[in-house]
């Protein structure tokens, strides 16, 4: 069980993870554990993320690592294709490559065990990377079939804690920045909001450590890195500020005080 969120930024792209990886087989899970690398970065110029089976997982990293050390989204004239869709397009063939045949054993395979066969040919993907100059955000889904964030729809999530992060998101967006892109420290900031919420209310199944990374804009190019830390105190404490915040507001203490509030228009 995990939750994996993204979001398209003016100046760049925002991955954040939770840190639980679950255990077990076929019969279900055994056992969860904390773990830090549900994120990883290729040639400092990837992000490569995903929720479900832990092996398929790893095949798939490989394969979009083999695409992007083979200049797969590269022309014959060098240059990098502009059209997104056409590595949005790639990508998924050959993801879908691998994972197909996880669907055809597990069809076999539940004739005796069961539906459970299934359970390691589900996985969702989220890859970030440049396309022609342009950072794209790409999700897979359980068939491979992909989608790209946009202006309109800048933020995704993954995993089972989507249905807690995605209305989290949209909130955090009609808020901040409902008409716009936000900007890398608000897509940040968004992140990690998004994060705790999804882990304090969660059943089970996601928790802390957190993973952040961001890919961005630089005088050399596309960087992608991990945040360590330290980068993300400053946008806790703004999450703690703002909780505050709404823990006090003027209607709150109203309330509390047994103050008649004023009434509106009809």
């Amino acid at each position: 069980m995990t939750v994996i969120i993204g979001i398209l930024c003016d100046s760049g792209i925002v991955v954040g993870a939770d840190g639980a990886s679950t255990l077990g087989d076929i019969r279900g899970p055994t056992v969860s554990q904390n773990y830090s690398k549900k994120i990883e970065i290729i040639d400092k110029r990837v992000i490569f993320s995903s929720s479900g089976h832990v092996g398929l997982a790893q095949r798939l990293k490989a394969v979009t690592e083999k695409l992007w050390r083979d200049r797969a989204f590269v022309n014959k004239n060098g240059k990098e294709y502009d059209k997104p869709a056409f590595a949005m397009h790639l990508l998924r063939i050959e993801l879908w490559n691998i994972t197909h045949y996880e669907f055809d054993a597990a069809k076999v395979a539940s004739s005796g065990i069961g539906p459970n066969a299934f359970l390691t040919a589900h996985n969702q993907t989220l890859i970030a990377l440049p396309v022609g100059g342009k950072l794209c955000l790409f999700t897979f889904d359980e068939k491979c079939a992909p989608e790209m964030a946009t202006e309109n729809i800048p933020f995704v999530s993954i995993g089972s804690g989507q249905p807690i992060a995605d209305p989290f998101l949209g909130f955090l967006r009609r808020i901040f920045w409902n008409d716009t892109l936000p900007s890398l420290a608000d897509g940040i900031f968004a992140t990690v909001w998004t994060l705790n919420h999804a882990i304090a209310l969660a059943p089970g199944g996601i928790s802390d450590p957190k993973q952040i990374a961001v890919i961005e804009n630089g005088k050399s190019g596309h960087n992608a890195r991990i945040l360590k830390d330290e980068d993300l105190q400053e946008h806790q404490q703004s999450i703690t500020r703002a909780e505050d915040a709404l823990r006090n507001s003027r209607i709150s203490k109203d309330l509390e005080q047994g103050e008649e509030l004023p009434l509106l228009d009809e």
